[in-house]
């Protein structure tokens, strides 16, 4: 069997697979991004994936002065949040390949995606969140799963604790499993159906490989591809000057504008992002572009806009305050965007999930959303009481890589004397 190649998006060089890891160690610390493009087309993967439906919205339409809008509700996953895509592929790869036990540092929507996906398939989830995540009761309520909480922590803290800490036969189902990005050509998929084509595909610059799988996809159109547009807040992610300066790879030391002006979207308050050299490639190739600049109150003004939406609201198409971003920077910067253009916004996560987001950015005026959110999904509801929790661990900031083990091995020894619920349905 041929061996399947990747291009480092480093240094251009045509790398191996098995070769990909001791490669990454070639460029200093970057071991854990997501650097490698695939070379090859893949088949024959079986999904077990929910249906994911994509509105046409005239009323956005008008609002954005373009041709047409469609709305994809990625809340309509099983987890309700676009984050299904990657995780099912590492899940049941891991599974075939006799992994039992997975692992995942996230801000909320991968951490519940991965816990729900293992719950499935019998294993075990040890999840890696900033200890304000507001995903946190829901992965509360989830059998299996291990949450451990960094306290005074964003996302780099979290993830310098668990991305960095190799756990001996645990599954690694973060980016920098550069495979997984196959995961979400089914997203290309539908795409590609739609009539008329998309000409702009908008999502949050957070989930820079939801854009670039959609783009990996995408690459076997023939002819003209959507432009992908990748959207972020104000002084987070430093997609825009990674972009303005044509590096790979951008951090920030600290945010650029004050916290309190960015804090609705937490999915997206970080300093890094360990796929932004897939998504400048998804970006360069389809000659997208990127739209920042986001606040809170851009935010704000995007649910106002869905609260004139009635249908796509009565459908439960209501996404928390990351997952709407894309409405909001299409929203804030139309003048990008001409007559004829045909623009596909992802909701990207389901705004049952934070509840809270979404009446700090609409106070009183939120509750109708908030209300159909629960009644549409009210799966993803999570624990009511956290502290009571035997699952949910809380660690200082710079908890030391034998502290994090010790936890782990001392849960994993209990936990599987408590017998995982699984079931093939979904």
């Amino acid at each position: 069997m041929e061996r399947r190649k990747y291009r480092c998006l480093m240094c251009a060089e045509i790398v191996d697979e098995p070769r990909l890891a001791a490669h990454k160690k070639l460029h200093g610390s970057i071991e854990h991004y997501g650097v490698f493009w695939p070379l090859f087309c893949e088949t024959g993967h079986s999904r077990n994936l929910r249906p994911v439906p994509t509105y046409d919205s005239p009323g956005l339409a008008r609002k954005l002065g373009v041709q047409q809008v469609y709305v994809r509700d990625e809340g309509a996953n099983f987890s309700g949040s676009m984050k299904d895509y990657l995780v099912e592929r590492a899940v049941s790869d891991g599974v075939r390949s006799g992994y039992s036990a997975f692992t995942v540092v996230s801000s909320g929507n991968h951490a519940v995606s991965l816990a729900k996906y293992c719950e499935v398939h019998g294993a075990r989830s040890i999840v890696f969140v900033p200890a304000t995540s507001s995903k946190i009761p829901v992965l509360a309520a989830l059998p299996g799963t291990l949450v451990i909480g960094i306290k005074d922590a964003i996302f780099e803290d979290a993830y310098e604790c668990g991305a960095k800490l190799e756990i001996r036969g645990v599954y690694n189902a973060n980016v920098s499993n550069d495979s997984l990005l196959f995961g979400l050509c089914s997203v290309a998929d539908a795409i590609e159906r739609l009539d008329p084509l998309p000409t702009h595909v908008l999502g949050g610059v957070g989930n820079g490989s939801y854009l670039a799988g959609i783009m990996l996809g995408l690459g076997r159109l023939n002819g003209s591809t959507p432009k992908i547009v990748p959207v972020g807040m104000d002084g987070a992610f430093p997609a825009e000057k990674a972009f303005a300066d044509g590096v790979p790879l951008c951090e920030y030391s600290s945010f650029h504008v004050e916290e309190h002006l960015i804090d609705a979207a937490e999915g997206s308050i970080a300093i890094a992002s360990y796929s932004m050299p897939q998504l400048m490639c998804a970006v360069a190739e389809s000659k997208g572009f990127p739209l920042g600049g986001l606040t809170n109150d851009d935010l704000g003004r995007a649910y106002d806009a869905l609260l004139e939406e009635r249908t796509l609201i009565e459908k439960g198409a209501i996404p928390e305050p990351t997952g709407i971003m894309g409405l909001a920077a299409a929203l804030k910067h139309k003048e990008r965007f001409g007559k004829k253009d045909v623009i596909h916004i992802s909701f990207t996560g389901h705004g049952v999930k934070d509840r809270e987001g979404i009446e700090r950015l609409l106070g009183s005026d939120a509750l109708p959303l908030v209300k159909q959110a629960e009644r549409s999904r009210p799966d993803l509801i999570g624990s009511e009481d956290v502290a009571l929790a035997q699952n949910v661990f809380f660690v200082e900031k710079g908890c030391s890589s034998a502290e994090a083990s010790a936890l782990i091995d001392t849960w994993l020894a209990a936990d599987r004397l408590r017998p995982a619920q699984s079931s093939e349905r979904h």
